[in-house]
């Protein structure tokens, strides 16, 4: 009969037990899983940033190239320019 007792003792302490650690579990995740989200979205963000600060980079790089190339195509159309003035003015003083 003793025995008993201390059964059902032990059976309601470890059921208050197994039921105070499954709230504590679920609480826990309950608190913990949006945090881990927002890290996961807040990660994705930063690479999305990054991606467009690369691509604007090379957009700004390739407008450097280019206008690099109008000016040398532009300063030879002025030398030209320039020899064929000085042709012209040594024709006319002659």
């Amino acid at each position: 009969m003793n025995n008993n007792k201390i059964r059902k003792v032990l059976f309601n302490e470890i059921s208050l037990i197994s039921g105070v650690v499954a709230i504590a579990i679920s609480i826990t995740l309950f608190i913990v899983g949006p945090n881990v989200k927002i890290e996961k979205d807040i990660a994705l963000i930063q690479q999305d940033i990054m991606t467009i600060k690369n691509n604007d980079l090379v957009h700004i790089q390739d407008s450097i190239n280019s206008n690099t190339i109008r000016a040398n195509s532009n300063l030879e159309l002025i030398t030209e320019i320039n020899l064929k003035l000085e042709r012209i003015l040594t024709i006319l003083e002659d």
